[in-house]
């Protein structure tokens, strides 16, 4: 089962409205699916990296924090090179 979608309001610049208004044209898509898909990782892996680091963290916890958005980028990238025939393909034909 599916979370229940909740609506929100915000102020974004011009430019960014003319930008998804043509994004989710030509995708034929809402946009706010369009923003879901692609705000939803990104914004899970800031929150679960921000959750590693305390209020008031010393100089030990912004590097152990470093050392793990270094492995989410890792796997972030990782993951999109799994995908045959796009533009991280480094593969010859």
């Amino acid at each position: 089962m599916s979370e229940k979608m909740v609506r929100m309001s915000f102020t974004v610049p011009p430019s960014v409205r003319r930008d998804l208004d043509y994004l989710s044209g030509r995708l034929r898509i809402t946009k706010s699916a369009l923003l879901t898909e692609l705000i939803t990782t990104p914004l899970s892996d800031l929150r679960s990296l921000l959750e590693l680091v305390p209020d008031n963290p010393t100089q030990a916890d912004l590097v152990r924090a470093r050392g793990h958005s270094n492995e989410l980028i890792v796997q972030r990238l990782q993951s999109l090179r799994r995908i045959e025939g796009d533009l991280f393909d480094d593969r010859q034909d």
